[in-house]
């Protein structure tokens, strides 16, 4: 019975919570969305979860879901769909808010990209109207063709280990400060070469997708006097 929640159904629940919040434009002015430089969103979880249940009673009736009920809850819209025979199922819909059209999303780590997004795009003047979208989070991702994947510069971490004794160190070797780069792209490709030795990463999907598209346009745009030229190089 719980197989009649589909994913597909939460989103065009999603897409029928968005237009209702559209609707609400008075209560979306009331918001109280910030408290100092923090970003609350309570009050926009509140009433997208009172749309979110208004939606579904709508878009149920005379349908094979009309005896299923749900309760929504805050933060996001966490969805508790209680189905005929008292069994549940728990769905989420994720909800943003900013006065910019371009935001740090949530870390990829636990993400579902699948899951309904609907973000409210706030105008600077609160008497103007506030934008509503929803779509899958995957189609909301990204900001543009060349955008870096870290959102922070990385902090390596430093291993005693690697140290040489005072007895025997090294001699003074000058490097560019951006020499660590050459050191993670050697651990990116040993992460996917030797998969055994460390926890799967979602970094290491990527590099993959990087290895095998490049490889395939390298021999794809590449001539065989090309492939000799480069060979002579590296002999």
């Amino acid at each position: 019975m719980s197989n009649i929640i589909t994913n597909k159904i939460v989103y065009k629940l999603a897409v029928s919570t968005a237009n209702n919040i559209y609707q609400q434009q008075e209560r979306l002015r009331k918001i109280n969305w910030t408290c100092g430089e923090a970003n609350l969103d309570k009050e926009f979880s509140q009433l997208a979860c009172e749309c979110c249940v208004q939606s579904w009673n709508i878009l149920t009736q005379n349908t094979p879901y009309q005896n299923i009920k749900i309760n929504c809850v805050i933060p996001d819209i966490n969805i508790t769909f209680i189905l005929p025979d008292n069994s549940t199922v728990f769905k989420k819909i994720e909800l943003k808010s900013s006065t910019k059209s371009k935001i740090p999303g949530s870390t990829i780590k636990n993400l579902d990209i699948n899951q309904p997004l609907i973000y409210c795009l706030r105008p600077i003047n609160k008497n103007d109207i506030y934008q509503i979208k929803c779509s899958q989070y995957h189609h909301a991702m990204g900001i543009n063709n060349t955008e870096m994947f870290q959102d922070r510069t990385p902090r390596p971490r430093i291993n005693f280990d690697k140290m040489e004794p005072l007895d025997n160190f090294p001699q003074y070797q000058k490097k560019k400060k951006k020499a660590w780069v050459k050191h993670y792209a050697n651990c990116a490709l040993n992460r996917i070469n030797k998969p055994e030795n460390c926890n799967h990463s979602w970094q290491d999907d990527m590099i993959k997708e990087i290895k095998n598209k490049t490889i395939k346009e390298f021999i794809k745009n590449t001539s065989l006097t090309q492939f000799q030229n480069m060979k002579n190089l590296y002999d």
